[in-house]
């Protein structure tokens, strides 16, 4: 096994679930990272922690009961879940989550040894878990289930430049000596023109007024 320490699963919760339903067309008898190739590395050795921690495979890789369970009914999936998080995560179950401050269970979170972004990541998960799987939690931690992340205020965001108006159309009329009148109308930002372009309308409106004053 790639670490013999068990850490609370801190992979994002929807992609553990997308794992799941990778399983349920078959279940090899070995889990590492090759089951989810389309994974990055970081992201697949997360999910043979979190299997691991939940008791959903063993030390050799191999699955247990448990996860065969988890992907044969997904109308079980759920309450199966909840007995696998009320086992893995008892002493933040026995806070009684309907009565939790989002301060306390960060704390009691902490008591797993995580520190930083992966503290986080692995409240974040437990909370999407607990949440899935129906465990009542107070509207406080509901809440944060819908935030980006746990304990940490989204940055305002950045009002988008207004949009800079067109240019109005500019016309020139000139009169042509055999009879007529031609007219140009041009609606461009002169400030986006490339050299070329440049050369060539300034080149053409030159042309224009030579020929409206030798006239």
């Amino acid at each position: 096994m790639e670490s013999t320490r068990l850490v609370a699963p801190y992979v994002p919760f929807k992609t553990f679930l997308a794992a799941l339903e990778t399983l349920e067309h078959g279940i090899p008898n070995q889990l590492d990272r090759s089951v989810w190739p389309s994974y990055s590395g970081a992201i697949q050795g997360q999910l043979l922690g979190a299997f691991r921690y939940l008791g959903l495979m063993d030390d050799d890789y191999c699955p247990t009961a448990a996860v065969r369970e988890l992907t044969a009914n997904r109308d079980a999936r759920r309450p199966l879940l909840r007995t696998l998080i009320e086992k893995r995560y008892q002493r933040l179950i026995a806070l009684d989550l309907n009565r939790t401050s989002p301060r306390q269970l960060e704390e009691a979170m902490r008591e797993y040894g995580l520190s930083g972004a992966t503290h986080k990541k692995a409240l974040s998960f437990f909370l999407q878990a607990a949440r899935y799987a129906g465990i009542p939690m107070s509207p406080l931690l509901k809440a944060r289930t819908r935030t980006a992340g746990f304990g940490h205020r989204r940055a305002p965001a950045t009002p988008a430049p207004p949009a800079t108006p067109p240019s109005a159309p500019m016309t020139k009329s000139i009169r042509l000596r055999t009879g007529g009148t031609l007219t140009l109308t041009a609606s461009l930002d002169l400030f986006s023109l490339g050299a070329e372009d440049r050369a060539f309308v300034f080149d053409l409106i030159d042309r224009l007024q030579q020929y409206d004053r030798v006239g």
